[in-house]
This record gives structure tokens, sequence and C-alpha cells, in this order.
């Protein structure tokens, strides 16, 4: 069974961008909104430079103007 593994955890203020990767697939990212919602937009990025910049964009996204996470998997 893969595991996934961390590759990179960065912190802003009162969120969490984490990346982590499976061999067989590449690389996810991972936002923790300030309620600790855990959020994923369920894309695989083939660098963990993508997903970095995939997560920041959800937080850069989040100041400003309300975005639909509908499309984002929601865990607790």
């Amino acid at each position: 069974m893969a595991r996934d593994r961390l590759n990179t955890l960065i912190a802003f203020s009162e969120w969490v961008v984490a990346v982590t990767h499976r061999r067989s697939q590449g690389f996810s990212c991972w936002v923790i909104t300030p309620e600790l919602y855990a959020l994923t937009d369920g894309e695989t990025y083939p660098t963990r430079q993508a997903a970095l910049a995939a997560g920041r964009s959800l937080v850069q996204c989040s100041l400003g103007p309300p975005i639909d996470f509908s499309r984002c998997r929601l865990y607790d």
C-alpha cells in the first residue's frame, strides 16, 4: 500500500500549507484553515513547487473575496 509522505510544511498567519508526496502518483497540496479544516484541491502535481504554489493560491484567494471551496475535499 502506497503511503503519503509529508514533503513540505509552511505556516502563514493562521493558515498552514502542506505538500505530501506519493511515489506512484506525485505531489498533493493541503491547506489547514484557521478553523482547523484540512482542504485539498484533489489534484496531483508533478513537482513539489507546483503543489506548493497551488496551496499558496488557496490561502491567498481566501484572504480576498470569499471563494468557493465546494470542489475541495473537506477533512476534520
